[in-house]
């Protein structure tokens, strides 16, 4: 039986993820805040009786590590309390942390397990669900080119990364909706994060190094 929710809002515009939403849950009205368009949504004043937050801006890898902190952490922490009250259940999309690591050389890591931690300390009612990496329809759901694809697949393939199907995701938090269990997050130390790298090689450098 579908979860209902008079209103649900995803933080996120991966087309997939929100396909899968839909499908999931009962609702009056969903609303989609994209990622990147987050600071165009400053005068929102809708509460929502579900949070769900499933996104990443991948274009500020390059950028400084002020703007990147901004981009993955303090905007969308900011939107989620807007768009919150107390009776506000909040679901977060989590990348996997081995071995209940503390510190990491990724910015990519260090912005998801940050935001996971401030939503832990800032809300009452959320899920955080670490995952390893998705696939949707066969298909690895990352932002990326090709032949990064085709290297994940074959990190995949080696067991260098471990995967997870969508609908697994979805299985399993549909056990959690009760939100009666609010697993306190790590807060995560970053090294070298003022150092611009690309897309792929965060990705290396949180294979080696975490």
């Amino acid at each position: 039986m579908k979860k209902k929710f008079n209103t649900i809002a995803v933080i996120g515009n991966s087309k997939k993820f929100i396909k899968v939403i839909k499908k999931k849950y009962t609702f009056k009205k969903i609303d989609i805040y994209e990622w990147r368009k987050i600071d165009k949504y400053s005068k929102i004043k809708k509460k929502y009786h579900l949070i769900f937050i499933c996104g990443f801006d991948f274009s500020v890898f390059l950028s400084s590590k002020k703007m990147f902190i901004e981009k993955n952490i303090e905007r969308p922490l900011n939107l989620i309390k807007k768009i919150s009250n107390n009776n506000s259940k909040i679901i977060y999309i989590n990348t996997k942390i081995r071995n209940n690591s503390r510190y990491t050389f990724s910015r990519y890591k260090y912005a998801k397990q940050k935001l996971a931690f401030l939503i832990s300390k800032n809300f009452k009612r959320y899920l955080i669900l670490n995952t390893d990496l998705i696939f949707i329809n066969n298909q690895i759901s990352i932002n990326s080119g090709g032949l990064s694809k085709l290297i994940f697949r074959i990190f995949v393939f080696f067991d260098l990364i471990k995967t997870i199907n969508i609908n697994n995701v979805f299985n399993d938090l549909s056990k959690k909706l009760n939100f009666k269990i609010c697993t306190k997050q790590i807060n995560i130390v970053g090294y070298f994060l003022w150092l611009p790298r690309t897309q792929f090689i965060d990705r290396i450098a949180r294979l080696i190094f975490g």
